[in-house]
Parts: structure tokens; sequence; C-alpha cells
């Protein structure tokens, strides 16, 4: 199973991609640190825990956070297809071949 998670993070080119990669370790910072800071404020300010709150907050903030990945891997990804795309046509036409 970690293969196939890790499989997530490459591109089309079977590289690791930087915006995967720091989109998964900024999930996983989110994740970890929302949690840390809730439970500061808890234990130790002792402010009472607001189920409700923290509910409606936590995937809010987290569907933010993987939209702006997805939303930035996406267009990435758009630009790389155009790229090739408009690599490949040039170079049929340089050779004389017309689609």
């Amino acid at each position: 199973m970690t293969g196939s998670i890790l499989n997530a993070l490459k591109g089309g080119s079977g590289e690791y991609e930087l915006n995967r990669v720091v989109g998964a370790i900024g999930s996983i910072s989110f994740i970890v640190s929302t949690n840390i800071f809730v439970g500061w404020d808890v234990m130790v300010k002792g402010r009472g825990f607001d189920v409700v709150a923290y509910c409606l907050a936590f995937p809010s903030g987290l569907a933010a956070v993987l939209a702006a990945i997805a939303g930035a891997v996406k267009w990435k990804d758009r630009g790389v297809a155009e790229a090739r795309a408009i690599e490949q046509s040039t170079a049929t036409a340089a050779a004389g071949v017309t689609p």
C-alpha cells in the first residue's frame, strides 16, 4: 500500500513532482499542527473544547488545503500537456508531415 501512496506523488513522467510532494507535506502538517494547537489550548491554557466549532472548521480547512494543492497540480499538468502538444506539432511541421 505504501508504494501506491507514493505513486500518487509522481507525475506523468514517473518522477516525483514538487507540487505533489510539498502538497502532501503541507496536508500532513495541517492535520498534525491543528490537533496539537487545539490540544495546547485545551490542556495547557485550560480552555474548553468546542466540538461543533472543531468539526466545522477542521474539515473545511483541510478541504481548502487539498483544493489548493489539486488546483496547482492541475494547472501545472495542463501546462505540461499543452507544451508537449505544441512541441509535437512543431516537430511534425518541421519534418514536413501534415497531421
